[in-house]
């Protein structure tokens, strides 16, 4: 590994760990989309694993910009992506049911956005930082395109899977938690109905394309 005495040299090091990362990701997505039952999540998913080319693209040129002499590559494996994605194996191994399944999908691919998220944004402010105006302007794009991830994931699970998952309470229990299931029935109907659609997915005035506009550094919020 190369000497690290700067904010450039570490920023480099995280340009790496990101490229990484990402061709593992785009390694382990086809199997992950194999096993999703909803053809919403199912093209949520695939939409994004089709951004991959481009980001890694992304990620080349930020280190040509900093003069980076070392070519990006898939080593070393970064450990933290490979651990998430071994999780996500695992419990994909599992008797899942298959009101449970797609909830556990997304559950471990935001476990994946939210790792992005604090990496791409801890680039984009040493790329601020650095005065590189280019390498931050590649990095926040990127950035953007992760939060819009998440945040797509979110309504889908708020809006359907997580509720398909949920355990159906005996008759008493209605009963003695009238409540709190009159609560929770109220707050889910005003949950968005989402559709997903070409024009969901790709328009930067759809869903995904508004949450997350303002974020300028590696903060997320999961469902």
């Amino acid at each position: 590994m190369q000497a690290i005495t700067d904010l450039k040299d570490l920023l480099q090091v995280q340009l790496q760990a990101l490229y990484s990362a990402e061709m593992q990701i785009s390694k382990a997505m086809p199997q992950v989309i194999m096993k999703v039952n909803h053809s919403s999540l199912q093209n949520a998913l695939t939409h994004h694993s089709g951004l991959t080319e481009l980001q890694l693209e992304r990620l080349a040129k930020v280190m040509q910009i900093l003069g980076g002499v070392e070519q990006l590559s898939e080593q070393p494996i970064n450990k933290g992506i490979k651990g998430i994605l071994e999780e996500i194996t695992d419990l994909l191994a599992e008797d899942l049911s298959k009101e449970v399944n797609d909830a556990a999908i997304i559950a471990g691919i935001q476990k994946i956005e939210h790792y992005e998220i604090t990496c791409y944004g801890t680039a984009l402010t040493y790329a601020q930082q650095l005065k590189s105006h280019k390498a931050e302007a590649l990095l926040h794009e990127t950035l953007q395109e992760e939060y819009d991830a998440d945040d797509l994931l979110t309504q889908l699970a708020k809006s359907a899977m997580n509720k398909e998952a949920l355990p159906r309470l005996e008759p008493e229990q209605d009963t003695v938690n009238d409540e709190h299931v009159s609560s929770d029935d109220e707050y889910l109907k005003k949950s968005e109905k989402v559709s997903i659609s070409e024009r969901t997915i790709n328009s930067p005035g759809g869903r995904a394309g508004r949450s997350h506009r303002g974020y300028n550094s590696g903060e997320s919020r999961g469902h």
